[in-house]
């Protein structure tokens, strides 16, 4: 029984599915479906249930699960602290940021002008192995069973339009005033797309999507030269649109970033030192929009 393998089933048991574990790790998809079966073959027991698209984790395959788990994090923990020891903060950070990634890009680049000799590894993945992670940053959205959830931020949703639309020169329009209008979103996976049609749909209708793009530069720039309207952050994305938009207050629409961390997981002093900025870095940013709306 070898780590390797031991890594390759635990990722395999959370995202449930052989390929995309071959496809994080670059190897072939038979290297997980053989280790697996070794695997299974030495403790004499199926670990999983074999569906067409799917797998799941069998009963004995929990129970060796939640072991595997506990030992990995425990070595993980004391390379942690192995680097604690070096004259140096050192290693790797792997990130995954679902949401507010302007706040958290300017806090990578604070850290790395300190600790240049720190790895930073980043992914905006939403089908991915959570646990091979150091921290995510997310909305509330995220239900992870073993993680510790930290508030970082609360951020109003305005409605960006082009000026030459004809709301442009309202402050402030209700939701239900949009049920006519063409919409420009992120794809159906984002976070932000989700936020923006529960919105919509708590205030009676379906947002008519025209666009949906996968790259936020291409919202911004859609809604910038006229090809419809936004519910977009007010912090995440303040000052990315050109003049040729205005922001309209849509209510009491909200949404909260936190910071995830797997509960029991020992930080290594590169973590250490990254969170410190990431808080601050967030706190900032806050206070900064606070203060802009105070000068309105």
């Amino acid at each position: 029984m070898e780590l390797l393998q031991l890594r390759y089933f635990c990722e395999a048991a959370e995202c449930e599915n052989f390929s995309h574990t071959a496809e994080k790790n670059g190897v072939p998809t038979s290297n997980i479906s053989q280790t697996v079966k070794r695997l299974e073959k030495e403790l004499g027991v199926k670990l999983f249930l074999r569906g067409a698209n799917r797998i799941t984790l069998s009963d004995e395959g929990k129970v060796f699960y939640e072991g595997v788990k506990r030992a990995l994090v425990a070595l993980d923990s004391a390379k942690a602290s192995l680097e604690d020891l070096s004259a140096e903060a050192n290693g790797e950070i792997k990130l995954l940021i679902r949401a507010h990634r302007r706040t958290t890009t300017l806090a990578i680049e604070r850290f790395k002008r300190l600790y240049p000799g720190v790895q930073i590894i980043i992914k905006h993945d939403t089908d991915t192995v959570y646990s091979s992670y150091s921290f995510i940053i997310s909305d509330g959205a995220e239900k992870r069973e073993g993680y510790d959830r930290e508030h970082l931020m609360t951020e109003k949703i305005v409605l960006a339009v082009p000026v030459t639309h004809h709301l442009a020169s309202k402050r402030a329009v209700s939701l239900s005033e949009l049920s006519d209008e063409n919409f420009v979103a992120m794809s159906r996976s984002s976070r932000l797309t989700e936020l923006s049609e529960s919105l919509c749909r708590a205030a009676g209708f379906t947002p008519k999507v025209v666009i949906s793009a996968e790259d936020p530069y291409y919202v911004r720039k859609y809604v910038d030269i006229g090809l419809g309207i936004a519910l977009v952050p007010g912090i995440s994305w303040r000052g990315m649109f050109s003049e040729n938009t205005v922001f309209i207050d849509v209510g009491d629409c909200r949404r909260d970033i936190y910071l995830y961390t797997y509960r029991g997981r020992e930080i290594s002093r590169a973590e250490r030192a990254f969170l410190d900025i990431l808080r601050s870095t967030f706190r900032e940013e806050s206070e900064v929009a606070i203060t802009n709306k105070a000068d309105r």
